[in-house]
């Protein structure tokens, strides 16, 4: 396949190939002479991208390369080019330059933090940044053309190409949200990203998988705004009949596989089942028979006569209807469930060996009539078998987990509302480590027992539970927890007794729990209570590159007895932060090494500086920066030159006692 030109200077050169139903689609820009290739794609298309990008400007022409994640559907083909003699800059974020490097690359970095979010070429035409983390990668983003209203969307707008065409057609929104029901892991975070892309003016939307996007540009935004996705959203049950029966759900799996598969194929199936009624125009009107062996017989079916793909495509589509309708999942599915990773049979060991020692303890069990698990006297028990037969290196870590405020929030909605919230987030904890970690606890609400994991990997996780409670929609008002955690490298095993050491190991996950709460709520501690340093309570700490700035600011709150921290890029700053554990941080936004965006969205992400409150002052304060500042949690914003006092009253506020 040929480039294809989109606009003056703006080129689609990809292979157009499917590979499973994936597609890769790799861009150029050429601007006076200087090229700048997006997304340059995986190993497998590579010297057909090679070919097309060489038929539209020479290779040393290419001065820039962006990377919108480290995937290598992405970049698999960069060492490949370097082989070829491309010296150009890698244009990414830091997080994932990090991942990049591993690629064996040579080429030089161009980390888009420290150059405004933007990259100006030749002709004076700017391309903008803007991140998009976590969708699907923690350092993902977008490239935006602010002349051309371009969008090179990563991910985003991607969609499976069986049948692909390379403009969107009727059909491409099922593919779309097929796709992202696959890849992005939940609407909390997609959404927020829609909402500022609709702000955006935008003629076309260049993803790097499935169809280019030039028409009703507004109706993608809006269908992703609203796509659920990921495994962990399900909290809402339907009524089958009232929604339309299973009528409605058998025309929605055929429509799912028409939008992904041959449309003839997936006909002729249906059809073949001899249960569907169709209409003239292939429409599923009904069925006949028994529906719930209909829809055993037919996910059967299509494992016995099409391809695993059949059924991985459908299986977000029929978990999320199996649990909105209380249905039972196919069992066709179960075969999908057997293939681990690696890792999954690493922890699937230890749950192995979990309930093992579950059965050994089996005629002390005791559990809580409330929530039916196992109690904090059978945990005590468990822990000691567990000491008793295991090496302590194998003994599980301890998270003693507490809800915020449950009392106020059981007092608002109600005794047996208390009692749905708890399970639902049971449930939740379910959804992040799966069954047979949770127990229920004397002096906090629940302690989980977690088995196989390394300290930080365990953390992350803690950290992903503590996030999903506080956005999920499962509770009547929002919620969060805290988490105190102990690692079984604390177990003081010099005790005259194990009886003590349990009750030592459990208290000290109850101390950081209580610690946790201490520090604001919402937060994972993880080290030892003794350690943990206390924010004083008349800390501030001040980031800006302006020396000048920064001495007019401290010499008044030393006049005050306010301590005072100083930071003139934004890696300094997060040290400091995360060290001193400030009342307050006022920071400039256009920093070196890292911005106050990234700054102020480094630190909400943190347990420990999360809660801590930010205010910007700074000569840059528009529309877009100011609806920034406000997602990520900005309390004030302050254009240069301010109002002193303005300020000072704010300061004041913050570091009253």
């Amino acid at each position: 396949m040929s480039a294809i030109k989109l606009l003056d200077g703006v080129y689609h050169i990809g292979a157009n190939d499917s590979h499973h139903g994936l597609d890769c689609n790799p861009y150029l820009i050429i601007d006076r002479g200087i090229g700048v290739l997006i997304d340059p794609g995986s190993v497998l298309d590579f010297e057909i991208v090679y070919a097309n990008l060489i038929s539209l400007i020479p290779l040393e022409h290419i001065k820039y390369v962006i990377l919108h994640h480290e995937d290598p559907d992405f970049c698999g083909a960069l060492p490949l080019f370097e082989a070829k003699g491309l010296k150009a800059e890698l244009v990414t974020s830091w997080r994932n330059m990090t991942l990049i490097q591993y690629y064996g690359v040579s080429s030089t970095f161009y980390l888009y933090e420290d150059h405004g979010n933007q990259l100006k070429l030749p002709s004076g035409k700017k391309l903008a940044f803007i991140p998009t983390p976590y969708l699907h990668f923690a350092g993902s983003f977008v490239t935006y053309d602010l002349d051309n209203k371009l969008l090179f969307s990563s991910d985003l707008f991607g969609a499976f190409s069986y049948n692909h065409t390379f403009y969107a057609d009727e059909d491409y929104l099922g593919k779309m949200v097929t796709f992202h029901e696959h890849y992005m892991p939940s609407n909390q975070i997609l959404r927020p990203v829609m909402e500022m892309l609709s702000r955006f003016d935008i003629d076309m939307i260049l993803p790097q998988h499935g169809s280019i996007i030039k028409e009703n540009i507004a109706l993608y935004i809006n269908t992703l705004k609203e796509t659920e996705c990921g495994s962990l959203l399900f909290p809402i049950k339907l009524h089958l009949l009232e929604t339309g029966g299973y009528r409605k759900i058998f025309d929605a799996i055929y429509k799912r596989l028409k939008d992904i598969f041959a449309y003839e194929e997936v006909s002729d199936f249906f059809k073949s089942c001899q249960c569907f009624i169709f209409d003239e125009n292939d429409n599923l009107i009904d069925y006949q028979g028994i529906p719930n062996d209909i829809w055993e017989q037919m996910f059967r079916k299509i494992a016995e006569q099409k391809s695993s793909e059949w059924l991985l495509i459908v299986e977000p589509l029929v978990k999320q209807m199996s649990y909105h309708y209380d249905i039972p999942m196919p069992t066709a599915f179960d075969v999908l469930l057997s293939t681990f990773s690696d890792e999954n049979k690493r922890l699937s060991h230890y749950s192995e060996q979990l309930e093992g020692t579950i059965r050994l303890v089996n005629e002390r069990l005791i559990k809580c009539p409330i929530t039916g698990l196992y109690n904090e006297s059978f945990f005590k028990t468990l822990l000691l078998e567990e000491l008793e037969h295991e090496d302590w290196r194998d003994v599980g870590a301890y998270a003693c987990v507490d809800v915020d405020e449950f009392s106020k929030y059981k007092l608002d909605h109600g005794t047996e509302q208390g009692k749905d919230a708890l399970n639902s987030l049971i449930y939740l904890v379910g959804e992040v480590f799966g069954a047979n970690v949770t127990f229920k606890m004397d002096n906090a609400d629940l302690g989980l027992y977690l088995k196989g994991y390394e300290k930080f990997d365990l953390i992350e996780k803690l950290d992903t539970l503590r996030i999903n409670v506080s956005k999920s929609d499962m509770f009547l008002s929002p919620l969060t927890i805290s988490i105190g955690v102990v690692f079984p490298s604390e177990l003081k095993l010099d005790a005259p007794a194990y009886d003590f050491v349990v009750d030592k190991y459990l208290d000290l996950g109850f101390d950081r729990m209580r610690q946790a709460k201490h520090l604001g709520a919402n937060i994972v501690c993880f080290e030892g209570t003794q350690d943990i340093k206390h924010a004083a309570r008349h800390q501030i700490l001040l980031v800006d590159s302006d020396v000048t700035n920064l001495e007019i600011i401290e010499a008044f709150l030393n006049e005050v007895n306010i301590t005072v921290f100083k930071a003139t890029d934004g890696i300094k700053a997060s040290e400091i932060a995360i060290r001193e554990l400030p009342d307050l941080i006022i920071s400039e936004v256009n920093l070196p090494r890292l911005d106050g965006f990234l700054l102020c969205e480094y630190l909400k992400s943190n347990s420990k500086t999360k809660n801590i409150p930010v205010v910007f002052l700074s000569y840059q304060k528009d529309e877009p920066s100011v609806s920034r500042a406000q997602t990520l949690g900005v309390s004030h914003y302050f254009k240069k030159p301010y109002l002193l006092y303005e300020l000072l009253g704010i300061i004041k506020y913050y570091t009253k006692s």
